[in-house]
């Protein structure tokens, strides 16, 4: 029996060592594929900033390339508002109006 015991022992203590082997090597990959996931994360985040960066710099590039042609625009209104005639078509219109009585309110004409 004493034999059978040993044998037993051995195998239970086997067995026990086995599956805390096993244990340890799965953790091991978790943590080896949990590292892995990081750097991707911590890659995509390097990437988005740099993208950040250049759609920044492309919006003010596109606001400088856009100013030329308003700054023309603002330079020729002047020049295209001296050309207008002094007087115009239409009379200037009274800038008092007259009070209206309470039996004749005013009307909206956006209804």
């Amino acid at each position: 029996m004493n034999d059978a015991d040993n044998r037993d022992m051995f195998f239970r203590f086997g067995s026990a060592l086995v599956l805390v082997v096993l244990i340890s090597l799965a953790g091991t990959a978790l943590e080896k594929r949990n590292l892995e996931l990081r750097r991707i994360v911590s890659r995509q985040k390097y990437r988005l900033e740099i993208l950040l960066e250049k759609h920044a710099a492309n919006r003010v590039l596109a606001q400088q390339l856009g100013a030329p042609s308003r700054l023309v625009d603002k330079i020729d209104e002047p020049q295209k508002s001296s050309e207008k005639p002094a007087q115009s078509a239409n009379p200037d219109r009274p800038s008092v109006r007259k009070t209206r009585h309470k039996s004749h309110p005013a009307t909206r004409r956006s209804q």
